[in-house]
């Protein structure tokens, strides 16, 4: 029987998306703070980036006192309850920086582990692999269209920067980069897949078979630029 991620939230649903995420872009390995999972953003900020699922408000305001001591700093929090989480942000001197994206997860042994076909042939595939990283790009003529990320941590695969060039949009690249990323990932073992979708994207991961778990809100300092 398929899992319901609407109802059944993985137990290490957290540290393994941190765990995936943060080998997508590179960075290195998560630490703990008060617990929690803990990032430095080495491309962006040079600051670190706190991580939290549903925190209790002894947790929240340990993060929270982490976070304001830097501008640079963000805290991330999955939530079911968002209105909770802006009232604990308020009360700690954070404000909701993004609040647009969702957790998403699927069963991976519902998902395709064939190759995808693109209808065009001259969109080309290119599939890289780096240990448990595997990146996807399609080009048209030799210039980038569509790529994207996956990583496999611990049986779940972990999916990111699945973007396509404006340009490129309305012809399926991000389901086609999605598909071939997603065959990739049988390699491995691999029982649970994650991401964090837009508002957009969360249509096209739902007709991909993905269920959205929970809301994702970045905050920082309420004195950050």
């Amino acid at each position: 029987m398929a899992i319901d991620y609407t109802r059944d939230v993985p137990d290490n649903l957290l540290p393994a998306w941190v765990a995936g995420w943060s080998a997508c872009r590179g960075y290195t390995p998560a630490t703990e703070e008060t617990g929690h999972p803990a990032i430095v953003l080495s491309d962006k900020t040079g600051d670190w980036e706190y991580f939290a699922y549903e925190p209790e408000e002894d947790e929240f305001a340990d993060l929270a006192s982490q976070t304001v001591r830097s501008s640079k700093r963000m805290f991330t929090v999955l939530t079911r309850n968002p209105a909770r989480i802006r009232e604990l942000a308020s009360r700690y001197g954070l404000r909701v920086h993004h609040s647009d994206q969702s957790m998403m997860a699927t069963d991976m042994s519902n998902q395709d582990a064939e190759d995808p076909w693109y209808r065009d042939p001259d969109f080309k595939t290119e599939l890289v692999r780096n240990g448990n990283v595997h990146r996807a790009r399609v080009t048209y003529q030799g210039e980038e269209a569509a790529h994207g990320v996956v990583a496999v941590v611990d049986s779940v695969a972990v999916f990111d920067h699945i973007e396509t060039a404006e340009k490129y949009r309305r012809r399926g690249l991000a389901t086609h980069v999605m598909r071939a990323l997603i065959a990739s990932t049988f390699e491995h073992i691999v029982e649970t897949g994650l991401l964090i979708a837009s508002h957009d994207g969360r249509m096209l991961y739902n007709h991909l078979g993905w269920d959205t778990v929970c809301d994702v809100l970045i905050l920082k300092p309420a004195d950050a630029p």
